[in-house]
């Protein structure tokens, strides 16, 4: 059974550029896993179809995205598995809409009232949204384009109607 961490996992390997892919070891440090849970996280997500096993004599070794089931599990799956849940207003990292990059991308004003992850140290007061992963705020400071993944998959697991047809969208063409 896919755990929210193999779907980080699984994001890492596709953003990651074809000449530095990375190591479990790398996954694990990035990821902020140990090496042993980086190792499952791709086995599980190669069991579902997400990752798939390199070819022999490549010299690869790490598996690769399955670009058309992670879009479909993305946008039609992570929602009923993992729905988001909404909190208190707190202090905390911009997700959904509220991260600018976002709502730029899917040409949206920002929102009234922002959606944020929890965190201590954040930089922007709005609803707390339980993320995908519980590390996720420390994961995505200077990773800007898995923050940007994680936010859109937060529209969709929020579901939130326009927004998340926009997302579901965005996610299809980022993965073509």
């Amino acid at each position: 059974m896919l755990k929210p961490h193999d779907i980080l996992v699984s994001l890492k390997l596709l953003l990651a550029p074809p000449e530095s892919v990375p190591t479990y070891a790398g996954l694990a440090a990035a990821l902020q896993l140990s090496a042993s849970e980086a190792h499952s996280a791709v086995g599980r997500a190669v069991e579902a179809g997400l990752l798939r096993k390199p070819l022999t004599g490549t010299g690869r070794t790490m598996p690769l995205p399955v670009r058309a089931a992670l879009g479909e599990f993305l946008v039609s799956g992570v929602k009923y598995v993992w729905p988001a849940v909404r909190g208190p207003m707190t202090r905390g990292v911009p997700t959904a809409g509220s991260l600018p990059a976002v709502a730029s991308l899917l040409g949206m004003p920002q929102p009234e009232r922002a959606l944020v992850w929890p965190h201590a140290e954040g930089t922007q007061s709005g609803e707390s949204v339980e993320p995908l992963y519980p590390r996720t705020t420390a994961v995505v400071v200077g990773d800007a384009a898995l923050h940007e993944w994680l936010a859109l998959i937060d529209i969709l697991r929020l579901k939130t109607g326009r927004e998340a047809a926009l997302a579901a969208a965005a996610i299809q063409k980022k993965l073509q």
